[in-house]
């Protein structure tokens, strides 16, 4: 077993920010001496894993796939 891990995957994606959060993202990134992408992904990590119904939901979702129960969306397909 290594000692020191793989790093993540990581996926290119687009999105647009507000002017204001986009200046906020390079500030802090220029702060911490680190990249704009990772002040994004950290945000984002911290929200998604605050989101308890979010998270309660997801977790219903996989436990569903996981016994062979169709989610509310194949359901509805």
């Amino acid at each position: 077993m290594s000692i020191i891990n793989k790093p993540p995957e990581m996926v290119k994606r687009e999105y647009e920010l507000q002017e204001p959060i986009a200046a906020a993202v390079e500030k802090y990134a220029t702060f911490i001496e680190s990249a704009p992408d990772h002040v994004v992904n950290s945000a984002l990590k911290m929200v998604i894993s605050r989101a308890v119904e979010f998270r309660r939901r997801h977790q219903q979702a996989q436990s569903q796939k996981k016994d062979g129960h169709p989610t509310a969306k194949a359901a509805q397909a």
